[in-house]
């Protein structure tokens, strides 16, 4: 099977990112996948996100998607809200795009399983020889930097209760595959594995760090010896590690965008290319790194 993966458009509205989502289908028609996968946070517009997965729908695979925190920023103007946007409206606009959301249940292409989950964070990546009170966490504050999510998830839960609730739903999906099931692709915006993060040694960046992802989920991948594959975005810079006998990497793309006529260059580099043969693992000519690093930013924030 051959999987094509991106995530971490951060498209701009108003038509403003158009040749890049012609680069990306391009370059996914070019490789000619199974499987689509983008994991997350194409934009915190619904607007935005309908005409984007209508324009980067491959006709010859299955189109796969989770929605990431971005996809999720309450809207503003009596929009809707954090909730309501990851359990309806972002299923509703896949499913209109030919899209499958998969946090609303997994995609069986015989005996393989796509399961996703938005994923979330606990702060157990944190690093804590800073010795950062946990109440900065939970504010999601420290010395003048701020997690953005502060701002813009307006649901009830903690991020703690989050991430419980995000991990029994992925626990369920996983307990009530078909018995025929061999081998599964975990999709996910966080990330699942500590491992995956990238950490500077300086501030604000290893704050920001302990939002990436929980490894609490982790754990529920490891304890299925099904699973062969992670898949996830948030974190802009680029990952692949071994966990046991599993791949996990991130596929970002990022807020940065080359010159026209290094685009298509630019979009090679963002789309992973991974194939599965009998539990075995390929992931041939795989960018590490931040890809946006030497480039001019775009703000995605309206």
């Amino acid at each position: 099977m051959k999987i094509a993966a991106i995530s971490d458009l951060h498209v701009l509205p108003d038509d403003g990112d158009r040749e890049l989502l012609e680069s990306i289908k391009r370059r996914v028609e070019e490789i000619s996948p199974d499987v689509f996968v983008i994991a997350g946070d194409i934009s915190d517009h619904l607007s935005v996100l309908d005409v984007s997965l209508s324009q980067l729908h491959i006709d010859t695979c299955a189109n796969l998607y989770v929605a990431g925190n971005h996809d999720i920023w309450f809207e503003e103007e009596g929009g809707p809200g954090s909730l309501e946007k990851y359990s309806r409206n972002v299923g509703s606009i896949c499913q209109k795009n030919g899209f499958i959301h998969l946090p609303d249940g997994p995609h069986i292409i015989e005996d393989t399983a796509f399961v996703g989950s938005i994923g979330w964070y606990d702060y157990s990546f944190r690093r804590p020889e800073l010795e950062i009170p946990m109440e900065h966490y939970e504010q999601k504050e420290y010395r003048g930097a701020v997690w953005y999510d502060l701002f813009k998830i307006d649901w009830a839960y903690s991020d703690i209760e989050a991430t419980n609730l995000f991990n029994r739903k992925l626990e369920y999906d996983l307990a009530t595959l078909p018995a025929n099931i061999s081998q599964i692709v975990y999709v996910s915006h966080h990330l699942p594995f500590r491992n995956l993060t990238i950490y500077k040694d300086r501030l604000p960046w290893d704050f920001h760090s302990a939002f990436m992802g929980a490894q609490s989920t982790g754990k529920i991948l490891e304890n299925d010896d099904r699973v062969i594959l992670s898949i996830s975005g948030h974190s802009h810079v680029r990952n692949l590690v071994s966990v046991g006998k599993m791949i996990a990497m991130t596929v970002p793309l990022g807020y940065g965008r080359p010159d026209l006529n290094k685009l298509d260059d630019f979009v090679r580099d963002a789309v992973a290319v991974i194939e599965t043969t009998e539990g075995s693992i390929n992931v041939p000519n795989f960018v590490k790194g931040d890809i946006c690093a030497d480039l001019s930013y775009v703000a995605s924030r309206h």
